[in-house]
Formats: C-alpha cells, structure tokens, sequence
C-alpha cells in the first residue's frame, strides 16, 4: 500500500469552536455554564491543550449544533499528525518490521 498523505495541517477542533463561540458572541463563561462544563476544562479545549472525547463532541453538537463526528474526525486527524511529529513514537515505529511485504 502506498504512504497515506497526511494533510498540510491538521487543526485541533478547539480552533473551530473557539472561532464558533466568538462569531456567535458566546462568551467562554457563559457557554461553560450554560453546558454544565468547568471554565477551565472548555478552555484548554478551545486552546488546543484538551483533546476533545465523545461526550464533548456530542455536547457541542447539542449546543451548537456542529456534527459531532465533524469534530471527531477532526480531532482524529490533529492526533495524528502530532504522533507523526513525536520522536518517541517514531522510535516505536521504526522497531516494528514490515510484515505486509512477507505475505
């Protein structure tokens, strides 16, 4: 099989949700009480520095009204790329043989 591209840049979902709350004019405070969320938990997602689960996803999706499996997939695609750049995951990586070639 041929290296899969992995995409110019893969943009955490928080980017898009943090975008989305200031063009709705959501304040962050707001927002997390009204989600029933701490303050600190929906920043560091909106900053990037919390990957977004499941739950969360589907509570945007609720709220906001943005498909969950959009910012799913987005997320998926951020982890990725951030293993990709992960020198201890590329030193995992480069231990494991090839074994398609041997079938």
């Amino acid at each position: 099989m041929a290296k899969l591209g992995n995409g110019a840049y893969a943009t955490h979902p928080g980017e898009v949700l943090k975008d989305e709350l200031e063009a709705r004019n959501i304040p962050q405070r707001t927002f997390a009480k009204q989600v029933n969320m701490s303050y600190s938990a929906l920043n560091e997602i909106l900053n990037g520095r919390r990957p977004l689960t499941t739950n969360t996803a589907l509570m945007f999706e609720t709220a906001l009204d943005i498909p969950a499996d959009a910012l799913m997939y987005m997320q998926t695609k951020y982890n990725l790329q951030t293993a990709r750049k992960d020198n201890k995951v590329l030193a995992w990586l480069s231990k494991i043989p090839r074994v398609a070639a041997l079938w």
